[in-house]
């Protein structure tokens, strides 16, 4: 089955306004596909606030000469659909995915959504947190914190190494064992 494990970074508040996304995608133990994608936000949400750039490090000028989604997404799209889409936290990433489909008039992938902190809350609960960091400096994962293909990276490392720490490499058998709630995009 066909992973792809994506993260955002937005330029402010609105979830319509991301800066930037980070995708890896994996099927049978092979990583097929990675990309970062530096993305202009729409018009109507075009402003950067201080308090993201300092988590992301994107500035307005780094975005400036970039395509808006609209533009990426037949790029992303493929990889999505008609398979397993993974985040760490995905309740926002989806929320920012939902907001840039319906801002464009585009279509949803068809897929099953895994968070990656509910698997790591199940599969390692004694960790003080289950934040991407936290959960990657447990794992020895190398992570730039908040640069999406490094979090992208480090949230499908997390997956794997729980499907290896339960010896199950089943997504479908992983989603039933660990009981993940279903999100639906």
């Amino acid at each position: 089955m066909k992973l792809s494990v994506i993260d955002f970074e937005t330029a402010n508040n609105s979830s319509a306004s991301a800066c930037s996304i980070g995708i890896v995608v994996i099927e049978d133990g092979v990583v097929l596909h990675e990309a970062v994608h530096l993305i202009k936000p729409h018009q109507s949400v075009r402003y950067f606030l201080r308090e993201n750039i300092a988590i992301h490090g994107i500035e307005p000028e780094m975005v400036e000469h970039e395509p808006e989604f609209d533009a990426i997404w037949p790029l992303l799209y493929p990889w999505l659909d008609k398979g397993v889409v993974a985040a760490h936290h995905a309740p926002f990433d989806l929320g920012v995915l939902n907001a840039l489909l319906a801002l464009y008039g585009l279509s949803k992938p068809l897929c099953m959504v895994i968070d990656t902190v509910e698997v790591a809350r199940k599969v390692y609960p004694h960790l003080p947190n289950h934040r991407l960091n936290t959960v990657c400096a447990y794992l020895d994962i190398p992570l730039n914190h908040h640069e999406a293909l490094s979090d992208a990276r480090g949230s499908a490392l997390i997956l794997l190494n729980a499907m290896a720490h339960l010896n199950d490499y089943d997504l479908g058998s992983l989603i039933r064992h660990l009981r993940l709630k279903e999100i639906v995009l």
